[in-house]
């Protein structure tokens, strides 16, 4: 079997979303698993999304995060810096510093996932690992989105000439 080609009735795919942003991962997670579950079922693939919350890995640490951010903020136009402010700056720095607090150390939460996805006898479609992803990002997937908008924007820094 050649990579790229699956023998009918052969297979499963696991889907692990690994992108930064919370929400976004859910919900592009859940749009391109969902078109690959349904798309592969035809060849008898079976696709088993995990979609993780906050794990503290080299991908969500803090000194990375700062890193890319400040240097973003450095190369950006006097104008993007007057608009922001460096009040905005200091709140994404204080933020960085709390999501790195609040970020589950167990990685077994999700390897133990991806384990009862690839042998169980009938393993879930979705599989939420730690607890902000059971009852925050899954949660708020299913919400209206002008009540998402309000939840993020009660909860994020704001610009300092925003309207």
């Amino acid at each position: 079997m050649g990579v790229g080609h699956a023998e009918p009735g052969m297979g499963y795919n696991l889907l692990v979303c690994c992108l930064l942003g919370q929400l976004e991962k859910h919900s592009i997670c859940a749009g391109v698993s969902c078109f690959s579950r349904r798309e592969l079922s035809y060849f008898g693939v079976k696709v088993a999304m995990i979609e993780p919350g906050y794990f503290k890995t080299a991908v969500t640490s803090k000194e990375r995060f700062l890193k890319s951010f400040l240097e973003i903020w450095d190369r950006s136009s006097p104008e993007v810096k007057q608009i922001y402010g460096e009040k905005f700056v200091a709140s994404c720095k204080k933020s960085a510093e709390q999501l790195e607090q609040t970020c589950t150390q167990d990685l077994s939460l999700v390897t133990n996932c991806m384990e009862h996805a690839l042998i169980a006898c009938h393993p879930r479609t979705r599989y939420s690992a730690g607890w902000d992803a059971k009852l925050l990002y899954l949660p708020m997937s299913y919400m209206p989105t002008f009540l998402v908008d309000a939840i993020i924007y009660w909860g994020s820094p704001s610009p300092a000439k925003a309207l």
